[in-house]
């Protein structure tokens, strides 16, 4: 859900919990438009909203006592430590259910890893008959920090009634962003670069926009690759603000998020490119998987045999694009660089990947049951061999509950995407050498291929069929 989502979830969390003082933990990356929703959920429902900074516990609980006493009219509260802050926190409850918000709450444990436990407390059964109904919220941008929070033998596992992970917005929302009526071409170019995150389309690019497709080249040079220009530092800037990461090798870390982005997307294919062994990598690549930086796609039809993407388009745009091409972008001229150079490496490492992607999305999120074959429940990318040639599928959509053996599951669909190509009939015979190779489990797999534009003697062959689907712009962003 992303952050409009949270809203409507967490209203329910409010009105309708017990009487008693209950707590949510919401989390996310930064930029996504949290805090926005939070502080708006807590100025209309006549709550409290607080946002930390780093800093250390008094100064915590100095500038807290200020902000609650502010809320209360009574002036700055001096607050003897943290269980009487949220002591008195939870007595503004005590008329009835009213939010009660502490923003990024992983700072707050940097100064006092203990306050978990504190929280756990004061919500624990002993204190359930206070006869409040604060709804304490506490909200963190580091996402390993936050689920660790109820993970094992944490002190508030159990104690949570909601948690609630805030994505970005999905394709077809980022795109309402250039307004109604969007140029698909350009939104799909928009979303390629700043994904769905709401902050890189609003404050951190000045509420400037490309106007069309015309535009785009003035906006990404001006507004992304520029030195100047805020978006431009941002990727080592999530990277080295979580806690989760920045006490490890931080060069590691980019090192792995650049090969990925640049092709190599099995753990031997990174550990081969960095000269690592595979098993020293494994534990590195599931701490950026929980830091929300590395998505893992599991085959839908192949055992053990797991691929890795960067989790958000504009890690795909920085690494393949922009940090490869820095002293470039610092020494000449940028719009030239654009013209000359990255705009040819931006559709074929970034917009290609990114719109595989939303092909993906477009399966598991919108697609009618009637497009698939039927409801799949597994959906990734795999790989087929074809005359002892491998050669990828961007689309798999398999059915079937068969962990132990994937191979077993039945193939409703397979699908090719291309950001930047016409499909037509060759296209079309490919994907058919792929199912037969597939064997006997894909041999009614409908055939799906996504594309901006597709050639007339495909659409004559697609609608004398009854196996093929075609998914252009209009029906990826609108239909199912």
């Amino acid at each position: 859900m992303d952050s409009t989502d949270v809203v409507g979830e967490l209203d329910g969390f409010i009105a309708n919990g017990p009487a008693r003082n209950t707590l949510a933990l919401v989390y996310g990356r930064r930029r996504i438009g949290k805090s926005t929703a939070l502080a708006r959920l807590a100025r209309d429902r006549g709550g409290f909203y607080w946002e930390a900074t780093r800093a250390k516990t008094p100064i915590q609980l100095e500038r807290l006592g200020g902000a609650l006493g502010d809320h209360l009219g009574v002036g700055a509260l001096a607050l003897s430590g943290w269980e009487d802050a949220l002591s008195r926190l939870l007595q503004l409850g005590a008329g009835g259910s009213v939010p009660v918000v502490l923003d990024e709450f992983g700072y707050l444990l940097e100064s006092e890893p203990g306050l978990d436990s504190v929280v756990a407390s004061l919500l624990g059964p002993s204190r359930r008959e206070t006869g409040g109904r604060a709804r304490l919220i506490l909200c963190g941008s580091a996402i390993a920090v936050m689920r660790a929070l109820t993970a094992g033998q944490a002190p508030l596992r159990g104690r949570a009634a909601r948690e609630l992970l805030v994505q970005s917005f999905d394709f077809r929302r980022a795109a309402t962003l250039l307004g109604e009526a969007p140029d698909l071409s350009l939104a799909t170019r928009l979303f390629a670069v700043i994904g769905g995150v709401v902050g890189y389309a609003t404050d951190m690019v000045d509420d400037d926009l490309p106007r069309d497709r015309e535009d785009f080249p003035r906006w990404i040079t001006q507004r992304v690759l520029s030195p100047a220009a805020t978006l431009h530092h941002e990727a080592s800037t999530l990277l080295a603000e979580d806690p989760t990461l920045s006490a490890g090798d931080q060069s590691l870390h980019h090192s792995i998020l650049n090969v990925i982005a640049n092709g190599a997307v099995a753990l031997a294919r990174i550990a081969n490119r960095l000269g690592r062994p595979a098993s020293n990598l494994d534990p590195v690549i599931r701490r950026l998987i929980d830091a929300g930086f590395v998505v893992r796609h599991d085959d839908p039809v192949r055992r053990q045999r797991p691929t890795f993407a960067l989790a958000d388009p504009f890690l795909q745009f920085h690494y393949a694009v922009l940090e490869p091409h820095r002293t470039a972008l610092r020494e000449r001229n940028t719009r030239e660089t654009w013209d000359r150079i990255l705009a040819a490496t931006f559709d074929s490492l970034v917009r290609g990947p990114v719109f595989e992607e939303q092909a993906r999305s477009w399966v598991r999120r919108f697609a009618s049951p009637e497009t698939l074959g039927g409801t799949g429940d597994h959906i990734g990318p795999s790989q087929v061999t074809i005359e002892k040639t491998d050669y990828q599928l961007d689309v798999v959509v398999a059915n079937g509950a068969s962990q132990l053996d994937p191979a077993r599951r039945q193939v409703l669909a397979i699908g090719e995407a291309k950001a930047g190509e016409t499909v037509g009939l060759s296209h079309l015979k490919h994907l058919e050498r792929a199912r037969a190779a597939l064997g006997v489990n894909a041999a009614g797999a409908r055939l799906l291929f996504f594309a901006p534009r597709f050639a007339d003697d495909l659409r004559q062959a697609a609608s004398e069929r009854g196996d093929t689907e075609l998914v252009d712009l209009e029906r990826m962003y609108y239909g199912d």
